[in-house]
C-alpha cells in the first residue's frame, strides 16, 4: 500500500466525534448564556418598570406633604394619618411615615445597627435614598407572602397541616415567612393543586425596600417601606420566556444529540468500509495490518504471519468465470474463519492470496495445522481439484512491522510448485535477496542513464564457410558496487517490474548507433539480432516505434533483426501477428529464440510469419541418446527450411555439433566453440579485423 493510501486510510478511520461533542457543548452554552441574560433583561426590564410607577407614586406623596406640611405636632399627626390613605391606595407601598429631624430610628430601630445618623444626609441626585430592609434579610431570598386577612392566613395554615399531617398555630402577623414554606410543603401536592397555583398567582413574590424621600421642608424626609410586587401579567411573561427558552434548549440539545449518533454511526460505516474486501466481504489487508499490531504489541503469545496462496486462480476463473471465482474466494475467507480461533485473523489481501494471523508454538506443530487448514479447503470444494501454496514468516519481537512481515511471507510463497500444499518459511537469505532486488531497482534507471549497461555481442558463423556472418546483442551489467551482475538474475526482475521495456529501447538504440557508425566508416555491416521482451509484442504500435528508433540513425533495416520469444504467442495472438507483419514490410527480419524450449509448437511455426528460427541450446547439452536427438534436431531443420526459414543454433560448444549441424544444412552457429560474447571493441577486431 502506497503512503499516501495508508494517510488517506488513517485520515477516514481517525474521523472524530469529539469536534463535534465540543460544537454541541458550545452551542448549547450560547443557548443558555443567551437564555439567561434574556431572562434577566426581561427580569430587570419587569422589575424597572416596577420601581418607575412606584417612584411616581412616592414623588406624589412628596409633593402632597410638601403642601401639607406643618410643623405643630397636631397637624402633623393629622398629616400622617392622611397618609395611610395613599398606603392604601397603591399596591407596592406598604407604609409611609414621616422623618423629621432624624427620627427613623424610631419607626425601624434595627437601622441604627447598620447606619450612622450622618448617613442619612447621602441621598442622591434625585433626593432619594435607599435603605436595608430589617425584613429583607429574616426572608427566603427577600420573598414574602402577603396575606390580607387573618382568614387568609388561617386557609393557608389549613393548607399546610393538611399537606404535611402537622399542627401550626394561627399567627397574629400578616407576614408569613415564605422561607418556612417552601421548606415544608410537598412540590408533588403543590404543583397539582389549583387553589394553590391560584392563590400563588395572586399573592406573587415581592422585593422589600425603605426609601428615604427628602422634601422641600428642612429636616423632613419621607419613609417609605415598599413592596416591589410581581403582578400576574408579569408572572405569565416570565414563565413564558423561561418556557420559551426551556424548549429551544430542549429542542437543540436533541438535535446535537442526533448529530452526534449520526456521526458515531457514519464514523462506524467509514471504519466498515476500509477494512471490507470487496471480493470476499471479509476484512482486507488495512483490516489486517492494523488488528495484527494491535494483537502483536501485546505479545502475550507467539505468533505467525502466513501469506496463503490459492494456485493457478487465473486459470480458474477462466474456466469458470470471474463471478465463480469471487464466490469461490468467499467460500475459503469464510471456511478460514470458521478454523481460526477468536484471537487469530484471517483477511484477502490480493488477488487469490489470504494473509492469517496464527499462534505458533513449534515448526512442526504449526506445519501439520497448517496443512490441516489446506486439506480442508480443498474437501469443501473436492469438484474443483484446487492447490494451495503458503509463505510463512515467525513474529520475532512485539515491535516487528506488520507490513514488512506480511511481505516476507509472499516473498517465501514459491515462485514454481514442485510439490501440492507446499511451505516455505520465510528466512535471512531470502531478506537478503529481497535488499538485493530493492537495491538493483533503486539503481536501474540511473544506470540507464550513465551507460552502465554495456552491448556485448556474440558471433554467430556460417556452416558453410565458418565465416563471422551475424551476431546477437546481449547486455551485461557492471554495477559500480555490486560488481557484475548476472543478466539471469536481473532480466527476470526486470520484466517483473516492467523495467525491460527501457532496456530494450536502450539497447535497440546501441545497436543502431554502432550500425550507423560502422556504416559511415565504410565497414560492411553484419546483421545484428536484437531482444524484444514479450511485454513489448503486447503494444499495438510497437513496429511503429522500433522503426522510428532505428531510423533515427538512418540503418538499413535489413542489418538489425528483431528476436522473440515464444512465449509471447501465449499472450494476445492477434496483436502478435499484427506487429510481425508490419515488421516484415518495414523490412526488418523477425527471428524465434529459444525454440524446442518450455511451450513450443508447430502452431506457432504454422501462424507465425518468421524468418528466422533459433534452436534452444538445450538441444545439444547433456543428451543421453544422441541419435534421438540430432533425429529431431534434423527433422525441425528440414520442416524450417521447408518454411522458408533460417536456422541458427546456439550453445554449440564442440567440432562434432558443428560437423552434425552443417551435414543438417543449419545456416548460422552460435556458441563458445566460435566466440562467447565480446565486447564491442573486441567484436570489431574479429568482424573486421585490425586497422
Amino acid at each position: 500500500m502506497s503512503k499516501k493510501k495508508e494517510r488517506k486510510i488513517k485520515r477516514l478511520q481517525r474521523l472524530s466525534i469529539w469536534p463535534t461533542i465540543l460544537g454541541m457543548i458550545i452551542t448549547e452554552l450560547v443557548i443558555f448564556i443567551f437564555a439567561v441574560f434574556s431572562c434577566g433583561i426581561s427580569l430587570a426590564g419587569i422589575i424597572n418598570s416596577a420601581i418607575i410607577n412606584t417612584t411616581k407614586d412616592c414623588y406624589k406623596v412628596v409633593n402632597y406633604v410638601n403642601k401639607n406640611w406643618s410643623a405643630e405636632e397636631n397637624a402633623r399627626i393629622k398629616l400622617e394619618e392622611s397618609l395611610e390613605n395613599f398606603s392604601n391606595s397603591y399596591d407596592d407601598i406598604w407604609e409611609i411615615h414621616l422623618d423629621y429631624k432624624n427620627d427613623i430610628f424610631k419607626k425601624f430601630p434595627k437601622l441604627e445597627n447598620q447606619i450612622e445618623a450622618e448617613d442619612l444626609l447621602s441621598f442622591n441626585e434625585n433626593g432619594v435614598m435607599y435603605l436595608i430592609d430589617e425584613e429583607q434579610e429574616e426572608s427566603f431570598l427577600g420573598l414574602t407572602a402577603r396575606f390580607e386577612t387573618e382568614d387568609d392566613l388561617q386557609t393557608w395554615i389549613d393548607f399546610h397541616n393538611d399537606l404535611n399531617n402537622t399542627k401550626i398555630e394561627p399567627d397574629v402577623k400578616i407576614d408569613y415567612n415564605l422561607g418556612t414554606i417552601f421548606k415544608s410543603f410537598n412540590p408533588v401536592y403543590v404543583l397539582t393543586d389549583k387553589d394553590f397555583i391560584s392563590w400563588s398567582f395572586k399573592e406573587a413574590p415581592v422585593f422589600h425596600a425603605i426609601a428615604l424621600y427628602k422634601t422641600s421642608v428642612p429636616d423632613l424626609n419621607v419613609c417609605f417601606k415598599i413592596h416591589y410586587k410581581i403582578n400576574f401579567y408579569q408572572a405569565n411573561l416570565m414563565a413564558t420566556i423561561l418556557l420559551f427558552f426551556f424548549i429551544v434548549i430542549i429542542v437543540s440539545g436533541i438535535y446535537e444529540i442526533i448529530k452526534v449518533i449520526s456521526l458515531v454511526h457514519e464514523k462506524k460505516r467509514v471504519n466498515k468500509l476500509v477494512n471490507t474486501d470487496p471480493i470476499t466481504g471479509g476484512k482486507n489487508s488495512n483490516y489486517f495490518i492494523q488488528k495484527s499490531k494491535k494483537e502483536i504489541s501485546k505479545f502475550r503469545r507467539h505468533y505467525a504471519i502466513v501469506q496463503l496462496r490459492l494456485e493457478k486462480y487465473r486459470n480458474y476463473c477462466t474456466a469458470y468465470g470471474n463471478r465463480k471465482g469471487e464466490n469461490l474466494l468467499e467460500e475459503l475467507n469464510l471456511a478460514m474463519l470458521n478454523y481460526i480461533s477468536k484471537k487469530e485473523l484471517v483477511a484477502h489481501v490480493e488477488k487469490s492470496d489470504f494473509a492469517l494471523l496464527l499462534f505458533y508454538t513449534n515448526k512442526e506443530a504449526f506445519e501439520i495445522r497448517l496443512r490441516n487448514l489446506m486439506n480442508i479447503l480443498q474437501e469443501k470444494n473436492i469438484d474443483e481439484h484446487l492447490s494451495f501454496s503458503a509463505g510463512v514468516c515467525i513474529v520475532d519481537s512485539k515491535n516487528d512491522d506488520v507490513s514488512n512481515l506480511l511481505s516476507y511471507a509472499g516473498i517465501a510463497i514459491p515462485k514454481e510448485i514442485k510439490v501440492q500444499n507446499e511451505i516455505v518459511w520465510f528466512n535471512d537469505s531470502m531478506k537478503e535477496e529481497l535488499i538485493w532486488e530493492r537495491h538493483i531497482e533503486d539503481d536501474m534507471e540511473k544506470a540507464l542513464e550513465n551507460h552502465d549497461f554495456k552491448v556485448f555481442l556474440q558471433p554467430k558463423y556460417s556452416t558453410k564457410k565458418e565465416v563471422l556472418s551475424a551476431a546477437e546483442a546481449l547486455v551485461r551489467w557492471t554495477h559500480p558496487t555490486l560488481g557484475f551482475i548476472s543478466p539471469g538474475k536481473f532480466i527476470p526482475l526486470f520484466e517483473k517490474n516492467g523495467f525491460i521495456l527501457k532496456l530494450d529501447d536502450y539497447m535497440l538504440t546501441e545497436v543502431s548507433r554502432l550500425q550507423a557508425g560502422w556504416l559511415n566508416e565504410g565497414k560492411q555491416l553484419v546483421p545484428i539480432s536484437v531482444n524484444v521482451s514479450r511485454a513489448h509484442f503486447a503494444e499495438e504500435n510497437l513496429a511503429e516505434h522500433i522503426c522510428s528508433i532505428v531510423d533515427g540513425f538512418n540503418v538499413p533495416h535489413e542489418f538489425i533483426e528483431l528476436e522473440l520469444t515464444e512465449s509471447a504467442f501465449f499472450d494476445d495472438k492477434e496483436v502478435l501477428l499484427t506487429t510481425v507483419r508490419k515488421l516484415k514490410s518495414f523490412g526488418f527480419k523477425v527471428s524465434m529464440d529459444d525454440f524446442g524450449a518450455g511451450y513450443s509448437s508447430l502452431n506457432s511455426l504454422k501462424e507465425l510469419p518468421l524468418d528466422i528460427i533459433k534452436l534452444d541450446a538445450e538441444f545439444f547439452r547433456s543428451v543421453d541418446d544422441i541419435s534421438r536427438s540430432n533425429l529431431i534436431v534434423g527433422d525441425t531443420i528440414t520442416l524450417a527450411k521447408k518454411l522458408g526459414m533460417q536456422i541458427v543454433a546456439e550453445g554449440i560448444e564442440t567440432r562434432e555439433q558443428v560437423d552434425f549441424l552443417a551435414k543438417q544444412d543449419c545456416d548460422l552457429i552460435q556458441g563458445f566453440y566460435f566466440s562467447k560474447p565480446l565486447p564491442v571493441n573486441e567484436f570489431e577486431e574479429k568482424a573486421f579485423g585490425k586497422e
